[in-house]
């Protein structure tokens, strides 16, 4: 299971990442290489980043600066010239309307001898007056400039503004607020502080505006590092920050999970004359999802609602919304959707939501919100959230019906709500529809790609969809939609099919694509450590940097490994305990692969020890994450906590983590508490585990199927089955569907004690709470069934989550005649319950 991907797949895996490596620049290449002009402190920025743009004012996202070339404006470089196919030269997309030698002269200008060349392309452009005019003229330069900014190479900007620089051409620092936007829209972000540092030297100062948008790049692009100097810049230059200025530091510091720093600004802001207002609530609860749901964050978000604009008004909602669903809180999530103006009636009247979100939870979270809200205009993320939600719980038909209201708000689709369509596609089984929506967005943009695109995948394409999907521009988003469902069904040749495409019309792979790549690695393929690091650092480049998520992919593997070497896998591991016949003699290794360290961050204090075979090829990594000072986040506390209660049994240091955790104000997931059961029931400590079950409901978080399965799993682990029912039951009683690791946890307790009919029994008789039991399983051996059986949670069916009391009581009928089984069991191996005999050994 841990032996790494067989042979067939590292060569595909190769080919997938030498497609990506072709794209980008080797690891280590400087940023230098790329701009002429740039900030020494800003060298290697992360261009994408995948937060939502809920910082930005509502003036800058309606429309671009006064100054800006509207003419040449397009949200989708691809839209403006729809001819274009992927035969012409990717150097000249976008700036098709110049004359070759222009472009020529722009390209050369950054070639590998730089002093040299960019003489002479200077030297070539002053001999050619009509070429020398798109260099001089101040409004031709800031047009060509933000046509360049639009292009597959967006670098080409800063180029042309050094060369008319060179030429004499004196630009106002609101030449470069523009294309600095026009940067933005297209989340270019790793060129915005080499822009900011070209205006200050050519102009001889910079703006408020520049200084704002330069630090907005530095959070965009995770370089938390540099946001105090950013912020000392305003001292340096003379200027005084604005309310803005302090919003992009109090969101930059808490996405970062760096609570007091937001504070800290909070009070600087509060000093400089700028109190807390809604627009400031709005900018906390948009930035909070790192940090977790928290009700007085909310609360007073919510109470500013009617004080905001429109715009502000629907991002606060949306945040709220998403921070809510992540939770899992759907019926908290529904009364505030009440605030929406949905159309039909739907979203204004009592329960007129469920079809939007789902059934309802009875989370306490939910019981203590009551909610009074404005009519507040819903938006493409406001569907773009519910449809990712549903989405991933399978719930396609809802999706259809969400659609149809979206059509009838009149809000039109854009790239989150077309990655949604292909996850609900691809959760529902559905690939075809799913490949089709790329295809048929290729074949609007780039027709010979589509139908390369279309043989590759094997597939003949439909045209009718829920939206028109024709006028949305292709992005990254939606091939890594398309990829991320697509791994699991078809595997590696889908990531290289996929990158082909993406080479093809001009799009970059982001963060989220190696994690996309890294996780199924993990997951599915059991890929060691070294596979995951080396994936990483091949498609690392300038503008895709390690992330906090990569680092988590790469621990989760290293503690997935560590519990096996202490714990084992599968039903023979703990049935050898109690077993007559054979000897518990246990091989795993004492000595583990991690260690901890006083450092909290960026690794919630998990290192590699010096001894460690993997350290050399994780310190670049580590180091590159540190150096720009990121936090760990929940899910990486989360592995220190599993490190330390399922690997080391170590509960006094777990339970300081998870204070620790709470001190930083990151609030606890049910994944939090479901490890520290996990770790308790390791112990032997069933009710030391269910202790951890009840704080989890006193702090508003509903157990689910996985933390049941824990305790299922701790009585089965003691030889206890008749203890190991009755945690199945009370998951019954409290209305979770059973799943497979559930039931598979009920039949491997009865394994672990020889009661191998009973464990027989519970799988056929709980097998069609998963899928209808196959006619040619009857007369099959147990293990036959039991592997069969655990096949179904590798690609799960999705559907119900709760269980209707008709279920229930069909459920608890079938356990007692399993129950019965099992005392037919015990009588035949004698008057003492077995169970009993085997705690006594």
């Amino acid at each position: 299971m841990l032996g790494g991907a067989s042979p067939i797949h590292r060569q595909h895996l190769k080919q997938a990442v030498r497609i990506c490596v072709g794209r980008h620049s080797p690891l280590g290449t400087s940023i230098h290489s790329i701009c002429h002009f740039r900030h020494t402190a800003c060298s290697n920025l992360h261009s994408q980043a995948r937060t939502p743009n809920h910082i930005q004012t509502s003036a800058e996202r309606t429309s671009p600066p006064a100054h800006a070339h509207a003419g040449s404006y397009s949200r989708n470089p691809v839209a403006r010239n729809p001819s274009m196919n992927i035969k012409q030269a990717p150097t000249t997309a976008n700036l098709d309307g110049y004359p070759q030698e222009v472009v020529a002269a722009i390209d050369t200008f950054r070639g590998e001898a730089r002093v040299l060349a960019d003489y002479e392309a200077v030297e070539k452009i002053k001999d050619v007056p009509v070429h020398s005019r798109y260099f001089t003229d101040r409004e031709s330069v800031n047009r060509l400039a933000q046509d360049a900014a639009m292009t597959s190479r967006p670098q080409r900007a800063l180029q042309v503004l050094n060369i008319s620089h060179q030429l004499g051409c004196q630009l106002k620092p609101n030449h470069y607020e523009g294309i600095a936007y026009h940067l933005a829209d297209r989340r270019h972000w790793i060129l915005i502080p080499p822009l900011v540092t070209a205006a200050k030297h050519n102009c001889g100062r910079t703006t408020v505006r520049l200084l704002n948008w330069k630090m907005r790049a530095l959070v965009e692009s995770q370089r938390y590092d540099q946001l105090d100097h950013a912020f000392e810049e305003f001292i340096t230059e003379g200027l005084h920050p604005t309310r803005r200025t302090f919003h992009i530091l109090i969101s930059g510091h808490l996405r970062n999970r760096n609570l007091n720093s937001a504070k800290q600004y909070m009070e600087k802001m509060a000093t400089t004359g700028f109190p807390v207002d809604p627009s400031t609530h709005a900018v906390i609860v948009a930035a909070y999802r790192s940090l977790g749901v928290d009700l007085q964050v909310h609360t007073h978000a919510f109470e500013a609602l009617r004080d905001l604009d429109g715009r502000l008004s629907t991002v606060v909602l949306n945040s709220i919304v998403q921070q809510l669903l992540d939770s899992g809180d759907e019926e908290a999530a529904t009364r505030f959707m009440l605030a929406f103006d949905l159309p039909s009636g739907h979203g204004r009247g009592p329960g007129n939501t469920t079809e939007l979100a789902g059934e309802y939870t009875s989370g306490s979270m939910s019981k203590r919100i009551h909610t009074d809200p404005p009519t507040v205009k819903p938006d493409a993320v406001t569907f773009s959230t519910l449809l990712h939600y549903m989405a991933k719980e399978g719930k396609l038909s809802r999706m259809l019906k969400l659609l149809d209201h979206m059509k009838r708000a009149g809000v039109h689709p854009d790239p989150s709500i077309v990655a949604a369509l292909i996850r609900g596609y691809l959760a529902a089984g559905r690939s075809r529809e799913a490949i089709s929506v790329v295809a048929v967005m290729l074949d609007m943009q780039f027709p010979v790609a589509a139908g390369v695109f279309c043989s590759m995948m094997q597939v003949q394409p439909l045209t009718v969809f829920p939206v028109d999907v024709r006028r949305v521009p292709l992005t990254v988003q939606i091939f890594n939609a398309l990829m991320s469902g697509l791994l699991g069904v078809v595997g590696l040749r889908a990531m290289r099919n996929l990158l082909r495409t993406m080479r093809t019309v001009g799009i970059k792979p982001d963060s989220h694509t190696a994690e996309i790549l890294m996780d199924f690695l993990q997951q599915a393929q059991g890929a060691h450590p070294r596979q995951l690091m080396r994936v990483l650092r091949s498609f690392s480049s300038p503008s895709l940097l390690p992330t906090i998520r990569h680092i988590n992919i790469i621990l989760r593997s290293i503690v997935r490994r560590e519990k096996f070497m202490v714990h084992g896998c599968g039903w023979d591991a703990t049935a050898a305990k109690f077993s007559k016949k054979r000897t518990y003699n246990p091989k795993f290794s004492d000595r583990l692969i991690l260690d901890t360290t006083v450092c909290h961050h960026p690794t919630a204090g998990l290192k590699l020890p010096r001894r460690s075979r993997l350290k050399s090829w994780f310190t670049p990594i580590l180091q590159s994450v540190s150096r720009r000072a990121i936090q760990s986040d929940r899910a990486t506390v989360a592995l220190r906590l599993e490190h330390e209660a399922v690997v080391r049994s170590d509960m006094e240091t777990s339970r300081t983590v998870f204070r620790n955790m709470l001190d930083q104000g990151l609030h606890p997931t049910i994944y939090h508490y479901a490890t520290l059961m996990d770790g308790y029931v390791k112990m032997g400590d069933v009710q030391g585990a269910k202790q951890v079950l009840r704080d989890a409901l006193d702090a508003g978080i509903q157990p689910n199927a996985t933390m049941y399965t824990i305790l299922v799993n701790g009585c089965g682990r003691q030889g206890r089955p008749e203890e190991a029912m009755r945690a199945f039951r009370a998951m019954i009683h409290a209305g979770i569907v059973p799943d497979v690791p559930s039931i598979d946890a009920v039949a491997h307790a009865y394994f672990a004690v020889g009661a191998y009919s009973v464990a027989r029994r519970v799988l056929r008789e709980l097998w069609a709470q998963v899928r209808p039991f196959p006619p040619e399983l009857e007369n099959a051996t147990l293990r036959t069934l039991a592997v069969t059986f655990r096949s179904y949670d590798s690609n799960p069916e999705h559907g119900r989550r709760r269980l209707s009391k008709r279920q229930q009581r069909l459920l608890h009928w079938k356990m007692r005649a399993i129950k019965t089984e099992w005392m037919r069991f015990e009588q035949w191996t004698g008057s003492r319950s077995l169970s009993g005999e085997v705690m006594r050994k």
